[in-house]
């Protein structure tokens, strides 16, 4: 019976695995169809995107083209602007093109829509006025053409190409519109395949509930009933044994702890009330080098060197502590001084008295286990270092990148958006000429446009110091107090102690960021109104002192990671970091109502 009872439970668990395989197989595969679907749905998708960005760019483009040709006509900068304005017809016309009939660089594949064909052949017309006034443009303003330049004959192209392009702009969006709803319309389609392979798993999970996990349900609560009884029969059966144990229990007490202690230690000593050793075992002898005649009437792990007792004393000698167990680590040495290490449990034997007569001493050796541990805290502190060292560089490498990224935004400043303004400045001076009774009328356009030129150029300043790199450390401090106390109603002291001659560009460049920093925080947050710079030096280091009579507030270490004062913590945290990478030792005092002091002091480098 019971080995019908095993084959009719291995049939069972067959029959419930492969319906639980096949369960997991369908699930498996609706999800592969689902995955494929979704990659290739975003396949077209990213198809659709790629070609709206190009109908955008044909926008675009005509926009340019535009404005460029009224470019032409004002008669600045002919050359550069002729060039331009040829450079963008041809991508226009190329882009155009390859919409309609593709483009394997571009990968752009050939327009089969009916509904695009139909929208590119509405805008045909308006595209075919537009290219060739744009041409007619490039032939008037050719500079081959030695003939004096036919304004009237441009003005007629421009009218066109103005008039053309509108048009084909309209036509243009309404491209990209369709676009985008074909592009919708493929997402909408995806999400309802979704849906519907949703519902399958769903369905099917249910399924699998039903036939599977609830017929399995209730064959488990079955064998835990039969487990139950088993139980129960089992119990009753250990309490008979128990009895039986009970009788033999008081008879071998003693040679049952004497075996059990055998059995679980590596090193076993008995050792008399004083501490003193009356026998040890074959393993303890070897380990400690001596001979059993040798260790008789010694201490336990006397250290011959020193002639300390060891720990375990204190233990022996407490008259309350020595009745109880007592469990530790004990260092050793043999008797030719090698090192060896035991996990030691000292257990105190009683008599029928209660009377404490001796202890067993049971030692496990852990050696190999502390050299390990010693092993992995030299690796650990290695690990450290090399991490603290990993942190630096990689410091080192964010604040060059900092510094390089703010040289090219100076530049890009000045070489891009200053020579705009001034060429704005210079175009509003002429219509000014031209139409004075208007700018009486709006007289601080001017003004308006000379701060944002000064504004723009102090801002390449503090991106780009060039006064720190041509004349030093001492030059650039006095320019940016200089520039503060000119923009602002901040009075900054500064206080010149400074006598080398030549320092570390690195270092220059690491202090200064530091000072910008720290006015910029005062500036910003401490509503002072007077600061003491302090910069000087002597054999071994360079000191720099910020001092200001604003609020203050509460500084901690952990304040700099404090969220509530988001903006500050990152300019604090950003001169430490800075200091760290100088070597430098950075100091920062402050209390609400007390002002704020930073100190940095900089070792000099060779």
């Amino acid at each position: 019976m019971h080995r019908n009872n095993d084959t009719q439970t291995k049939q069972t668990i067959r029959y419930y695995n492969l319906m639980y395989a096949i369960a997991l197989s369908v699930i498996a595969i609706i999800s592969i169809v689902s995955q494929l679907l979704i990659q290739s749905y975003l396949g077209n998708q990213l198809h659709d995107t790629h070609l709206i960005n190009f109908a955008t760019r044909l926008r675009s483009n005509s926009q340019s083209l535009t404005r460029l040709a009224l470019l032409l006509e004002s008669e600045r900068s002919n050359k550069t602007h002729r060039k331009d304005f040829q450079n963008i017809l041809m991508q226009l016309q190329k882009t155009h093109e390859s919409l309609q009939h593709g483009n394997e660089f571009l990968n752009i594949p050939e327009n089969h829509n009916v509904d695009m064909i139909e929208l590119f052949n509405i805008i045909e017309n308006p595209y075919q006025e537009m290219i060739d006034a744009a041409w007619e443009i490039v032939n008037i303003t050719a500079p081959a053409n030695r003939k004096p330049l036919d304004r009237k004959a441009l003005e007629e192209q421009i009218d066109q190409l103005l008039i053309s392009e509108k048009a084909y702009f309209l036509g243009m969006e309404m491209i990209v519109f369709d676009y985008d709803r074909i592009s919708r319309k493929n997402v909408i389609f995806l999400k309802k395949i979704e849906l519907y392979l949703l519902a399958s798993v769903i369905i099917l999970l249910l399924l699998e509930a039903y036939f599977i996990f609830r017929p399995l349900a209730k064959r488990i609560r079955l064998s835990f009933e039969e487990l139950t009884d088993s139980e129960k029969n089992a119990r009753a059966l250990a309490r008979e044994i128990k009895v039986a144990n009970n009788v033999l229990e008081k008879s071998h007490q003693s040679l049952r702890d004497i075996n059990f202690t055998l059995e679980k230690a590596t090193y076993f000593v008995k050792i008399d009330t004083d501490g003193n050793i009356i026998y040890a075992n074959d393993k303890y002898c070897n380990v400690t080098k001596y001979e059993m005649s040798g260790l008789l009437g010694r201490p336990l792990f006397f250290n011959e060197k020193t002639h300390n007792e060891n720990i375990i004393y204190d233990h022996i000698k407490d008259p309350i502590r020595r009745n109880e167990v007592w469990q530790g680590e004990i260092f050793d040495q043999a008797s030719d001084g090698t090192d060896f290490w035991l996990e030691v449990t000292l257990m105190p034997m009683i008599d029928s008295k209660g009377q404490l007569y001796q202890f067993l001493v049971i030692g496990i050796d852990i050696t190999k286990r502390k050299k390990t541990e010693q092993e992995l805290h030299l690796l650990m502190k290695e690990k450290l270092e090399n991490q603290k060292e990993l942190k630096k560089v990689k410091l080192q490498s964010m604040v060059a990148g900092q510094e390089k990224e703010r040289k090219r935004v100076a530049v890009e400043i000045h070489d891009g958006i200053g020579q705009m303004l001034t060429s704005l400045r210079m175009k509003i001076e002429m219509l000014e000429e031209e139409h004075p009774k208007i700018f009486e009328e709006n007289s601080d356009v001017d003004s308006m446009i000379r701060n944002i030129i000064g504004e723009s150029r102090r801002i390449c300043g503090e991106l780009l110091p060039s006064v720190l790199e041509d004349f030093g450390l001492k030059s650039a401090i006095e320019d940016l107090v200089l520039s503060i106390q000119q923009s602002t109603n901040l009075n900054i002291q500064f206080i010149d102690n400074f006598e080398l001659e030549k320092t570390n560009i690195n270092i220059e460049m690491g202090m200064f960021r530091i000072l910008q920093e720290s006015l910029n925080n005062v500036m910003k947050h401490a509503y002072a109104e007077n600061v003491t710079v302090l910069l000087e030096s002597d054999a071994e280091f360079i000191t720099m002192e910020i001092t200001d009579d604003g609020e203050g507030f509460d500084y901690s270490t952990q304040s700099m990671l404090s969220s509530d004062n988001n903006s500050n913590s990152y300019g604090l945290a950003n001169m430490k970091e800075r200091a760290e990478l100088l070597g430098a030792k950075w100091d920062l005092k402050s209390g609400v109502g007390m002002g704020t002091h930073i100190t940095l002091e900089v070792p000099i480098l060779d």
